[in-house]
């Protein structure tokens, strides 16, 4: 487990270092769905800034660097993309690989 998220923190911090951080998303997240941080910067194209200000928006999530950032689940809030911090998975955030699952928190 612990070789698991060393090498989840080694992919997300590879995947933030390619990320675009002036640029918004590319592709916009589909309405209502629920996404894994690191899903939405590699499938979505959404860059730090977004996911900052996604769980800033919450009063919920505690302020959280770069690479925890790709461990909170959120929610699209609309069809326009916008997104929200829905809770900071802390053993992780578990991606369900497709658009007609949403990711989930692992327990």
């Amino acid at each position: 487990m612990i070789f698991t998220q060393s090498l989840a923190t080694f992919a997300g911090a590879a995947l933030l270092a390619l990320a675009p951080v002036a640029s918004a998303f590319t592709v916009a997240c589909t309405y209502q769905e629920y996404r894994c941080g690191y899903s939405l910067v590699s499938l979505n194209g959404y860059n730090t800034t977004e996911l900052t200000a996604a769980t800033n928006s919450t009063n919920i999530i505690p302020p959280l660097t770069d690479i925890q950032l790709l461990q909170v689940l959120y929610r699209c809030q609309d069809v326009a993309g916008t997104i929200v911090g829905n809770s900071f998975c802390i053993a992780g955030c578990i991606s369900m690989g497709d658009n007609t699952q949403d990711d989930q928190c692992a327990l």
